[in-house]
C-alpha cells in the first residue's frame, strides 16, 4: 500500500504526530499532499512545546503566532544554529522588547522552564550600561527533586555530560527567534568560594566591524548550580545572559542589541555546538591579553628609560 492510498486522517493522527521536527520538515518535501498535511500548525505547536516547554507560556505563544508560518517558522529559527559570522550588523534599534524562552534539563528531566521579557526601549541608561538578563531573582533557588549522585568530581562530570540548556531569544518586531545556547556546556568550573558548579553555554560570532578593536564577540549564558545535603538534590541558583567582547568585557545595551539583532536574522546552519569555536575564542582572548601585557611592559621600560635619562641629565647639569 502506497502513501497515496492511506486516508489523510490516519496520516495526520497516527504518522505525522510520531515525527520529530526535522523528520516532519523532511516529510513535507516529498509530495504536495504531505506538504499540506505537515503544515498543520497544531503539529508544529506540539513539537515546539515538546522541545521547549517554555514556549507554551502565553507571552511566547502570542509572539510566535505572528511569525510568517507560526510555530513552523519558529521551529526553523530556533532548531537551527545561527551562522558564526554576521554579514551585517546595522540596526536602528527599534526593538522595544525581547522575550527569552529558557529551558534547562538534566538527563532530559526539566529543571528550569521560564519566560522572561526584557524592556529594550532606547534610553541613555540602557545604551550605556552593561547588558545583562538575569532569569532568577537574587537568592532564588530552583529545585525539582532531581538527584545527582557521587562526590564533588563526579557531580561536576555528570552536570557537564547530562545538563543541556536552550535560551531562545524572540524578537516580536522582527518576528524572528534564535537559540543563543550551545545546548551542551562549553565550559564547566567549580567556584572555590561557594563550591557551586558554574556551567557556560555560549555561541561565538564574528561581525563585519570592530566594536573593541576585535570582531569576535560571544553570547554567554552562565548557569550556577549545586547539590543540597546528603540527598544530592540538584538546585539552580543563577541563570544569566551577557554579550561579551574578546576581552571578556560585557557590552552595553546599544552594542548588545546590535549583536543580538544581527544573530537573530543571520543565516542558519544545522549543527548546534560551539566547543571548538569557544576554545578558539578563549585562545584569541589569551593571545590578545599576552600582547597587551607585552605592550605594557615595553611602555614601562620606555618610561623607566626616560626617567633615568631625565635624572642623569638633571644631575649632570647640577654637578657642572
Amino acid at each position: 500500500m502506497g502513501i497515496a492510498e492511506i486516508h489523510e486522517d490516519i496520516i495526520r493522527t497516527h504518522i505525522l504526530t510520531r515525527l520529530d521536527g526535522r523528520s516532519l520538515a523532511a516529510a513535507g518535501c516529498t509530495s504536495s499532499r504531505l506538504q499540506s498535511l505537515s503544515s498543520d500548525h497544531r503539529l508544529w505547536s506540539d513539537i515546539c512545546s515538546s522541545n521547549w516547554p517554555s514556549t507554551q507560556h502565553p507571552v511566547a505563544t502570542q509572539a510566535i503566532v505572528n511569525f510568517t508560518s507560526g510555530h513552523r517558522s519558529f521551529f526553523s529559527d530556533a532548531f537551527l544554529a545561527p551562522s558564526h559570522r554576521l554579514m551585517t550588523t546595522a540596526s536602528s534599534h527599534r526593538t522595544t522588547e525581547i522575550i527569552s524562552a529558557v529551558d534547562i534539563r538534566y538527563q532530559n528531566q526539566l529543571v528550569v522552564s521560564k519566560i522572561e521579557s526584557t524592556n529594550t526601549t532606547p534610553s541613555k541608561w540602557f545604551q550605556s550600561t552593561p547588558f545583562r538578563i538575569d532569569l532568577l531573582e537574587p537568592k532564588e533557588l530552583v529545585e525539582k527533586g532531581i538527584k545527582v549522585p557521587g562526590d564533588d568530581q563526579a557531580i561536576q562530570l555528570n552536570l557537564e555530560k547530562h545538563m543541556t540548556l536552550s535560551w531562545i531569544l524572540i524578537d516580536p518586531r522582527l518576528n524572528r527567534a534564535v537559540n543563543l545556547s550551545s545546548i551542551k556546556p562549553v565550559s564547566v568550573n567549580r567556584n572555590w568560594l561557594t563550591d557551586e558548579v558554574e556551567l557556560t553555554f555560549a555561541i561565538v560570532t564574528a561581525v563585519d566591524y570592530d566594536l573593541h578593536e576585535n570582531s569576535h564577540v560571544i553570547c554567554n549564558v552562565e548557569v550556577t548550580c549545586g547539590v543540597k545535603g546528603g540527598g544530592s538534590e540538584l538546585y539552580v541558583s543563577g541563570v544569566s545572559l551577557t554579550v561579551q567582547d574578546i576581552d571578556g568585557k560585557c557590552l552595553n545595551g546599544k552594542d548588545s542589541m546590535v549583536i543580538l539583532e544581527g544573530v537573530t536574522v543571520a543565516e542558519r546552519r544545522w549543527c548546534h555546538g560551539g566547543g571548538e569555536e569557544y576554545g578558539g575564542y578563549i585562545q584569541r582572548r589569551r593571545e590578545r591579553k599576552e600582547k597587551m601585557e607585552m605592550r605594557e611592559r615595553r611602555l614601562d621600560m620606555v618610561r623607566v628609560a626616560c626617567v633615568m635619562g631625565f635624572l642623569m641629565a638633571f644631575w649632570s647639569m647640577a654637578l657642572y
